[in-house]
């Protein structure tokens, strides 16, 4: 590509937006790394928020720093705060034929010029919007959606990472199909099967999990999308004799639902088998999947779904609620149930506890369909938008 190219960064950047970091900020990590070998360096340009430390990548690249709002704000009004910043530093760039590519629609400003490419990973508030307007202003909460979707009516091509968030961008907004293209993620590179007993052991000793006691793993949020309720009803259902626990990883402490979480795990009387294993090193995870009898994921609604494809990618079975974009990473390589439907979730988790046959059978059809998801694929494929846009300017 002849032109130049802008990427917004910010995503990699500490301190920027922690709880994104293994959503936006995994999207964000792995596309710039193929990116890089397809593009070159001197051309480039990361968009990187001053107050805080470099990406420590692509240093041949430019950096355009832009400022955030002051934290002292109230939520909406800091948010808007951010908005009318980054329209002000990003202003000098609209008109310079360069095409930019901000990586998250709600983080691009509100007024974007010729040459702009989003990518959506998902529109939750606009479909769950009663999941998360509670105890906000309204008001507020109506600013922030218009500030973080005005620009999807504005930039020249949008990135949906599914065929059901491609599907909300016309359903929701009316916005014509022909300038959005479906482009997937994938796994993180490094994940693999981990198959070496004593590796996992150790790894399962330092989150209190032993190799002789089955559990089912659960990683991700816990808002009330992500279907915790339903698991754990789901988990009591089960015969205690399997002697099966639940492991749930994450940021915990720091999400705002984690007391409800807790409450729910003590009203239930499942305190000796749920354990909350809180965040995990990305270096541990391959185990925990590999280990596994099936990780879980009933969430209601997902843009794409990383979890169960990082899960299939380790060779752990996986069990998900047929929801959103779900089916289209699992396909056939997993159990798939109604969405919010606890005895049938139960019932998967019995008979992956109860049938060693079929939790082989898809520990190997989720190796197979993992790989057919790519990041080197996901970057030849995000090219070519840049060059069809660059080819408009």
């Amino acid at each position: 590509m002849n032109l130049g190219l802008v990427i917004d960064a910010r995503a990699l950047q500490p301190g920027f937006k922690q709880h994104h970091m293994r959503g936006i900020g995994r999207y964000a990590r792995n596309l710039l790394a193929e990116m890089l070998e397809l593009v070159d360096e001197s051309r480039l340009e990361l968009i990187v928020r001053g107050d805080l430390p470099d990406p420590e990548v692509a240093p041949g690249a430019g950096r355009i720093p832009v400022a955030y709002a002051p934290g002292w704000l109230p939520a909406g009004k800091q948010v808007a705060g951010h908005h009318l910043r980054l329209k002000r530093d990003l202003a000098p760039l609209w008109g310079q034929g360069k095409v930019v590519h901000f990586l998250s629609h709600v983080d691009a400003p509100y007024r974007i010029g010729p040459g702009a490419v989003l990518t959506c990973h998902d529109l939750i508030f606009q479909r769950l919007p009663h999941l998360y307007m509670a105890g906000q202003n309204p008001a507020l909460f109506r600013l922030k959606r218009w500030l973080e979707t005005r620009a999807l009516f504005q930039a020249a091509r949008i990135i949906a990472v599914s065929q059901c968030t491609a599907g909300d961008l016309v359903d929701i907004y009316r916005l014509d199909p022909g300038r959005i293209r479906v482009i997937p993620e994938a796994a993180d590179p490094g994940l693999a099967p981990v198959t070496d007993p004593a590796a996992r052991a150790e790894v399962l000793a330092r989150y209190d999990l032993s190799p002789e006691e089955p559990y089912f793993f659960y990683l991700g949020g816990l808002d009330p999308r992500k279907g915790l309720n339903i698991l754990l009803e789901s988990l009591l259902s089960l015969d205690q004799a399997t002697g099966a626990v639940l492991a749930v990883a994450g940021p915990l402490q720091e999400d705002k639902h984690y007391p409800a979480l807790q409450r729910q795990i003590a009203r239930l009387g499942l305190e000796e088998r749920v354990r909350l294993l809180g965040f995990v090193a990305e270096s541990d995870l391959p185990a925990l999947f590999s280990a596994a009898r099936a990780f879980v994921f009933p969430s209601l609604y997902e843009g794409f779904g990383l979890p169960p494809l990082e899960a299939m990618a380790c060779g752990a079975p996986v069990i998900a609620a047929r929801a959103a974009a779900v089916p289209e990473v699992v396909g056939e390589a997993g159990l798939l149930v109604p969405p919010g439907d606890a005895a049938q979730l139960a019932g998967a988790m019995t008979r992956v506890l109860q049938e060693p046959e079929l939790g082989q059978a898809l520990k190997a059809k989720g190796l197979k369909r993992a790989a057919r998801f790519s990041w080197q694929r996901a970057a030849q494929q995000t090219l070519a938008v840049y060059e069809e846009v660059a080819a408009g300017l």
